[in-house]
C-alpha cells in the first residue's frame, strides 16, 4: 500500500480538437483570486480584517515541442501568423468569440488517469500581453503558449474549466 496519494502521469492536449503535440514539461494551471480588501479602520488600523471575493483568473501554460497547427493556432488565434486584421477578422472582436476549447486528457493506466481524467477550458485563448516568442535558428522550434481560460456558463454554473 502506498504511503500517500501520489499522482503522476502524462496529459495530452488538444486546442479546438487539434493535437498540440508533445510538450517540454507538461501543462501548468495557474489560478488567482481577486478581492476587495477590508483592511483599514479606525479601530484596527491597517490590519487585514476580511475581504470580499471578487472572482479571479485562470491560465494554462505549456511549451509545445511540435511546430504544427495545434500549437500555432493558440500561439496566434487572431488569424494567420503575421496578419493583424482582415475584413473578415477585424479589430474589436471579443476574445470569447475567438476562444476555443483546450482539453487535457490523462494517459490511461497511470495514477493521473482519474485525477482528473480530463480538464477542459471551454473558452481558452492566448493571454493578453503574454510574450509569444518563436526562435528562428538551427535549434528545435518550440512553441510557448500561455492561455487565459475565460469563464463560461455550464449547466447553470459559471466555470473557468471543468474536470471529469
Amino acid at each position: 500500500m502506498a504511503l500517500d496519494t501520489l499522482i503522476a502521469g502524462r496529459y495530452s492536449g488538444t486546442y479546438n480538437a487539434v493535437d498540440v503535440g508533445i510538450t517540454d514539461d507538461g501543462y501548468e494551471l495557474e489560478q488567482s483570486s481577486s478581492a476587495d480588501m477590508i483592511d483599514s479602520s479606525d479601530a484596527y488600523g491597517d490590519s487585514l480584517l476580511d475581504w470580499v471575493y471578487r472572482g479571479g483568473e485562470v491560465s494554462l501554460s505549456f511549451t509545445s515541442k511540435a511546430y504544427k497547427a495545434g500549437a500555432i493556432t493558440p500561439f496566434w488565434p487572431w488569424g494567420a501568423m503575421g496578419v493583424m486584421l482582415t475584413a473578415a477578422a477585424p479589430l474589436g472582436r471579443l476574445a470569447s468569440d475567438v476562444a476555443k476549447a483546450m482539453v487535457l486528457t490523462a494517459t490511461a493506466n497511470t495514477p493521473a488517469a482519474a485525477a482528473p481524467a480530463t480538464l477542459t477550458g471551454s473558452l481558452s485563448i492566448l493571454s493578453p500581453n503574454s510574450p509569444a516568442k518563436l526562435l528562428y535558428n538551427s535549434k528545435l522550434r518550440q512553441v510557448p503558449i500561455q492561455l487565459s481560460l475565460l469563464p463560461s456558463l455550464n449547466t447553470g454554473t459559471v466555470t473557468w474549466f471543468t474536470q471529469t
